[in-house]
């Protein structure tokens, strides 16, 4: 069935044909002619079970020369989840597609035109190359849902065949790459932030597909609480002389305090870990970043994503030793993405104050990665940063 575009919704990968990328590609490659696609199948990494990520390249002529496009269609996938998930509700799935294409067709295009402003002036360029991403967030040409049968599709560029790719096994980030991501956090944050000067209402009510705080802190405990308990049994199992700390996890309310936090909020990819961050190297060296599977945007405090980074990702030494030196590098970059206007909010945001709540929304990222990495990183690595958090008093 096709969506209010006009553009029908693929089903599977025998529905990505030339006629169809043509159309995909239109709006940002008038004049493109698509003349043959190349499927090469699913790409799909890390955990991969939330939807089927299938590869193709497209070749055609625009403006007289012949072009080659690395795209991936992703598409909704009902049953997916189910081989890892016993049971994984239907609803979920849809609600966690359809903020994705909300946020790549409502959001994106509006970041952009703060990132880059000058792209709304130059309409008499010449039309050979597909408008410059200056976000960390992949290029996406197209993003809809079937009203029928509630099938998404977001068709982007092939981050892989521009060298990006994720870390393997769920290793640590380094240090430069912890820059990199926080970095690349900054931005979407004073973006965002930005975003919401300039349409005068809070993101939330603007966007009322967005969730709240509350809403996540609900999720939490409601819907992962049996997960996070069934983790810290595991925990306290690897390390049966912890019964003190063992407590203190087994008491951790993402709810308390029931008031709703008091600071400004920004739009937050809420999920950046390992398996959502893709990476350039030259010579092993990460050079660039993207952030990639928005399906859970969330209206939170600017460190819950950090937290969740941290928690996630770091190591003892990357966690111990270069804490700061990192939050001071997202600090920067916020202040550089803010501008100089004094008007906003976050521009008297201090450095300490980062630190501080940064601290504080630990147990955050505590839960969510005791989750995630439960049977993998409960070794002393884990203990040890989980003691240092313990010593802020904040679990």
């Amino acid at each position: 069935m096709a969506t209010a575009s006009g553009i029908a919704i693929p089903q599977s990968a025998e529905d990505i044909a030339p006629s169809w990328v043509q159309q995909v590609l239109q709006k940002d490659l008038p004049g493109v002619s698509i003349t043959d696609v190349h499927v090469r199948g699913s790409i799909s990494q890390g955990e991969g079970f939330m939807s089927d990520i299938i590869a193709f390249d497209a070749v055609g002529i625009r403006n007289g020369v012949s072009q080659r496009y690395s795209l991936v269609a992703k598409l909704t996938d009902f049953k997916r989840p189910l081989t890892v998930m016993k049971e994984w509700p239907k609803d979920a799935q849809i609600k966690i597609d359809t903020t994705e294409v909300k946020f790549y067709s409502d959001v994106v295009p509006e970041l952009l035109s703060l990132a880059n402003p000058s792209t709304e002036r130059q309409t008499d360029k010449e039309e050979t190359d597909p408008p410059a991403n200056s976000l960390s967030i992949p290029k996406c040409y197209f993003a809809a849902t079937d009203p029928s049968s509630m099938v998404s599709v977001r068709v982007m560029e092939n981050l892989k065949t521009q060298g990006f790719s994720i870390k393997p096994d769920r290793q640590s980030l380094s240090r430069d790459e912890m820059m990199l991501a926080a970095g690349a956090l900054a931005q979407l944050h004073g973006l965002s932030h930005r975003l919401e000067l300039r349409v005068g209402v809070p993101l939330r009510q603007k966007y009322d597909w967005i969730v709240s705080l509350s809403d996540v802190k609900a999720a939490s405990m409601q819907l992962a609480g049996p997960m996070y308990r069934e983790a810290v049994k595991e925990f306290a199992a690897v390390f049966p002389d912890q019964a003190d700390l063992v407590a203190r996890l087994e008491k951790l309310n993402l709810q308390h305090p029931m008031m709703e936090d008091p600071r400004l909020m920004v739009l937050s990819h809420e999920d950046a870990y390992g398996n959502n961050i893709m990476f350039k190297c030259a010579e092993d060296v990460p050079t660039d970043v993207r952030l990639v599977d928005w399906q859970v945007v969330a209206y939170l405090p600017p460190t819950y994503d950090l937290a969740f980074l941290f928690l996630l990702n770091a190591d003892p030494d990357v966690f111990h030793h270069h804490r700061d030196a990192i939050l001071a590098h997202y600090h920067h970059k916020l202040m550089e993405t803010l501008g100089t206007d004094e008007s906003s909010g976050l521009q008297s945001y201090t450095l300490e104050q980062l630190k501080a709540d940064f601290k504080a929304d630990c147990p955050f990222g505590l839960f969510h990665g005791l989750i995630r990495l439960r049977g993998l990183h409960a070794d002393r690595g884990l203990l040890q940063i989980i003691q240092e958090i313990k010593e802020w008093g904040v679990i």
